[in-house]
């Protein structure tokens, strides 16, 4: 069956549009932007699935979805984490201030050191960081900051408009200072 076919009901071309706008939502996220009751957009969900058009990726703490040709293996793996308030905040600092501790990081989002410490030991699970003992201290930093840059300039608008607490003046001033560090 070819995609046409497949979103021939309006209510999954919007379904499938929005994931397409907005790779990583989940099935709340998605009934709430359309208006569209829970139980119908899962019934779509699976619908699309089925005919491969959108695969799901569970993480701890959701099922999210994406669009089949637009994503690849890395790039959920990473965008899991940065729709995440707490691990996306974690990132953006580690861009601007490589090399920090966990009691840096834990100041900086006001959180406590044992929250920071379990969103660090998921990024650091994720492979998604470095971690080196100075002293009596664990720092930290990305291990691939480009890959999560682009992720950042691609989907940009999933994360910074998604309750992450990052504006734009934030996102502008993590690629200047980024793109400084490289040159």
């Amino acid at each position: 069956m070819m995609k046409g076919d497949s979103l021939n009901s309006e209510t999954r071309k919007k379904i499938f549009n929005s994931i397409m706008k907005f790779p990583g939502l989940y099935l709340n996220e998605i009934a709430r932007k359309l208006n569209i009751p829970k139980s119908t957009v899962n019934y779509h969900l699976k619908y699309l699935q089925k005919k491969g058009l959108i695969v799901s990726h569970a993480n701890s703490r959701y099922v999210r979805y994406y669009v089949t040709a637009k994503i690849c293996k890395n790039d959920k793996k990473y965008l899991d984490l940065l729709l995440e308030n707490v691990p996306c905040r974690i990132i953006v600092y580690l861009f601007l201030n490589p090399d920090s501790s966990q009691i840096e990081i834990s100041k900086y989002l006001d959180k406590h050191p044992t929250t920071v410490s379990f969103h660090l030991d998921k990024l650091n699970n994720a492979d998604v960081l470095e971690t080196r003992v100075v002293g009596n201290k664990k720092q930290y930093k990305l291990k691939d900051a480009g890959t999560l840059l682009d992720l950042f300039v691609k989907y940009g608008d999933n994360f910074l408009n998604n309750g992450n607490e990052l504006n734009m003046d934030l996102a502008l001033d993590l690629l200047q200072k980024f793109y400084n560090l490289k040159n």
